[in-house]
């Protein structure tokens, strides 16, 4: 009787230990511990097969998502990363995320407030002791504020800093030919050197970081990608599939190379390009003034709006997205064009690349000519071909297949990459 109470209290014991082990991946010898427990009378398939992604978290932990952009104070991709971050974690058990607005340069409006009722703002450095006092881990998005960052160490040296690379600074530089947005990438790099870990969205960055010798910086990298949460799952397919009709949407920067799509179709008297979000500000826009008159038969260009209306015109008025470029670290315009289930040309480089891998034979590439702008315009001309080819039965049931990409971006797998990494730190 007393040997069977000693022995189950010890069988209790080694059970808690073996998943201890399994949780921070320590392991004794495989034999030795088939013996050990063998002595319990304990299965060892009921703890090796134990699933490496259940993560048990103590108590409910607080992290601070320090930012400088939170709509409607958007500067680029940030805003949407920062808003589907907050609400990956919504009624989450084990962490709750605290926004912090750094706002030296941009007053918090009273809506984020509203929307954000545990939002803290840093206005003046000593606000950053306040700020932190019981956050238990950083997610950093800033890359320009230096000595917010060392400010945040100084007051505390046990705080973990989690540094979310969303581009490469350093990169964008280099394709966007120089720009003087980008040319301050040093600083970037003093963040990486002040972080404790870098997080970086997508496997073909995180070659980048490695070739550029940031992971000679005493800072652990993990590579978690961005969240895309679907809207049409169940949405009727309303794609114009009989439509050539091209489209490009986005930023237009060098390392975009939005003219692509117009310089293929120019001698095409049957394919028509709608290039939407030509930036006509105070300086207005000479150069695309320029292409729009030269090639008036056919281009039409939307100025950059953030008129839903206007978007979703654009979405109903094409029959093929095109997404080029010669750098783009992620993509959430492929994402988004393959959830609207639209045919698209994409560039075979980087995020997009990695996005699309599974359902690859759905959709229609082109080889970057990173360069040679001419074969890169030649290279996205032999895949315009192709997608022509293509019927429209057989280009909806591509962008029907193509879809399953998706599913590994959604929110709920992302979150657990997040906890994974989240427990390793704090465990």
């Amino acid at each position: 009787m007393i040997y069977h109470c000693i022995t189950g209290f010890f069988q209790n014991i080694f059970q808690i230990l073996c998943m201890v082990f399994e949780r921070f991946n320590l392991y004794v010898g495989n034999d030795i511990y088939k013996i050990i427990l063998s002595l319990f009378d304990i299965h060892s398939s009921n703890i090796l097969n134990t699933p490496k992604h259940e993560i048990i978290f103590h108590q409910k932990i607080k992290v601070g998502l320090l930012t400088n952009e939170i709509p409607p104070i958007v500067y680029g991709g940030v805003a949407t990363w920062i808003v589907n971050f907050i609400k990956m974690f919504e009624n989450d058990p084990d962490i709750e995320v605290i926004p912090i607005f750094l706002a030296y340069n941009d007053k918090l409006p009273e809506s984020c407030h509203k929307k954000y009722p545990s939002i803290r703002v840093i206005e003046k450095p000593e606000d950053i002791v306040s700020c932190f006092s019981d956050i238990d881990i950083c997610v950093n998005n800033l890359w320009i504020a230096l000595d917010t960052i060392t400010q945040i160490k100084d007051s505390f040296p046990e705080l973990n800093i989690i540094s979310v690379c969303h581009s490469l600074i350093r990169m964008e530089n280099i394709t966007n030919m120089g720009s003087c947005y980008t040319n301050n990438f040093n600083q970037q790099e003093i963040t990486f050197q002040n972080s404790d870990y870098v997080v970086l969205i997508s496997k073909a960055e995180e070659n980048y970081y490695n070739q550029f010798g940031y992971n000679l910086f005493d800072t652990k990298t993990r590579v978690i990608y961005n969240s895309y949460s679907p809207k049409y799952d169940h949405q009727e397919n309303k794609s114009n599939y009989d439509s050539n009709t091209l489209g490009y949407i986005g930023r237009h920067v060098p390392r975009k190379r939005p003219e692509i799509p117009i310089l293929a179709v120019s001698n095409r008297e049957n394919v028509k390009v709608i290039n939407m979000g030509v930036d006509y500000d105070k300086y207005d826009n000479e150069y695309w003034r320029k292409l729009q008159k030269e090639y008036e038969n056919n281009l039409v260009v939307i100025p950059f709006s953030t008129d839903e209306n206007v978007k979703e015109s654009y979405w109903k008025d094409i029959g093929v997205n095109c997404i080029t470029g010669i750098y783009e670290p992620f993509g959430y315009t492929i994402c988004e064009t393959i959830d609207r289930r639209v045919p698209v040309i994409v560039s075979d480089i980087d995020g997009p690349k990695e996005i699309i891998e599974e359902v690859k034979d759905s959709i229609v590439t082109y080889e970057v000519d990173v360069d040679n702008y001419q074969n890169d315009i030649h290279n996205f001309s032999v895949a315009l071909d192709k997608m022509l080819k293509i019927t429209p039965e057989q280009r909806k049931f591509n962008c029907e297949n193509a879809r399953k990409c998706l599913d590994k971006l959604r929110p709920e797998v992302i979150k657990e990459d997040w906890k994974q990494l989240i427990h390793e730190i704090i465990y």
